[in-house]
């Protein structure tokens, strides 16, 4: 995944892509539930082809859900200047999006937007 370099397009399509991921993560969450129980989720970055696994409990990953600006990642797998790491757990981190891109990505959160809504901006 590239690094520097990236451009105002390239920004809105990966807060589009970690929306899809998060999206994914969402729906693996209902059908585990909230238990204490580890869930096997995706990493949320915004490199459309990573499929790595996270592993982290039900409460842990509501806990960062809490914020829609928020996102669970592998390390090294940040994008600089539109996040910031606010969070480090075993094989994760969490990033927070800012400007324009936490903005996108509140307007793409499923648990504030109906799928249909969310379909037609990520589509």
């Amino acid at each position: 995944m590239r690094e520097h370099g990236w451009r105002g397009e390239e920004h809105a399509k990966a807060g589009r892509v970690q929306a899809l991921f998060r999206e994914v993560n969402e729906r693996i969450s209902e059908i585990s539930g909230s238990t204490p129980a580890a869930h096997e989720l995706l990493c949320e970055c915004a490199d459309e082809s990573c499929v790595e696994p996270i592993v982290i409990s039900g409460p842990e990953y509501e806990s960062i859900r809490r914020l829609p600006t928020r996102f669970l990642v592998r390390p090294g797998h940040i994008v600089p200047g539109v996040e910031r790491v606010v969070e480090n757990g075993d094989g994760y981190a969490v990033v927070e999006k800012f400007g324009d891109d936490g903005t996108l990505t509140v307007r793409l959160d499923p648990r504030r937007r109906s799928r249909s809504d969310l379909e037609r901006a990520v589509g």
